[in-house]
């Protein structure tokens, strides 16, 4: 059973949904306060403005992916123990967790709208584009590269570049979320994720 959400969160909640819809020049204190369900004086009562909102919604997202991170029991951490975790792996598991991923990013209401958001605002806030190259450009790069590095040196796959594995992994997955966002089927993007998982570790593995 899902909590109820504070006024804070219902306010940080919001006004991703009207800043995703309407772009954050678009919407005004006012406008969240109604769609809150509270008096427009009220909700200085819990942000100082449209900016203090807007970090709140960037903090509320790294504590929402945690979360998922945690229940899917997902290693997440540059260490020689999330290394261990991704080389005992089989291929059938690693396919579950790309597809729970995949539902994450393209099912999570939260989620989704975050990301509507970052390509919306990229080109008028730095702090999206900030955001937008953190979550789904640098991140993912490092943290695979960091993987694959240590994969090699247990003899597990080929002797590469290990940051450009990382590249020819990530590529085609972003590639196919914005696919999804484009309108293309959920279960046909998701096949293309896990044949991407089947023919990568065919070409890398030893």
């Amino acid at each position: 059973m899902e909590t109820e959400m504070t006024t804070k969160e219902r306010i940080v909640y919001e006004s991703l949904k009207l800043f995703s819809q309407k772009g954050y020049d678009g919407v005004s204190m006012r406008e969240i306060a109604a769609a809150v369900g509270i008096k427009g004086a009220s909700i200085y009562n819990h942000f100082t403005g449209k900016d203090d909102i807007f970090q709140a919604i960037f903090a509320e997202m790294t504590k929402h992916y945690d979360k998922m991170a945690a229940m899917m029991s997902l290693p997440t951490q540059e260490s020689e123990q999330t290394i261990e975790i991704y080389a005992s792996m089989e291929l059938e598991q690693m396919l579950t967790m790309a597809e729970g991923l995949f539902l994450f990013f393209t099912q999570d209401e939260f989620a989704v709208l975050f990301r509507r958001l970052l390509m919306s605002e990229q080109h008028k806030s730095e702090l999206a584009a900030k955001y937008l190259r953190n979550y789904y450009i640098d991140a993912p790069i490092l943290f695979q590269s960091h993987i694959f590095q240590g994969m090699q040196q247990k003899g597990i796959f080929q002797g590469y570049d290990a940051q450009m594995m990382a590249i020819h992994f990530y590529s085609p997955i972003y590639y196919i979320l914005n696919r999804f966002d484009a309108g293309y089927p959920y279960e046909e993007c998701l096949e293309q994720i896990k044949e991407h998982v089947h023919v990568f570790c065919g070409l890398y593995q030893k």
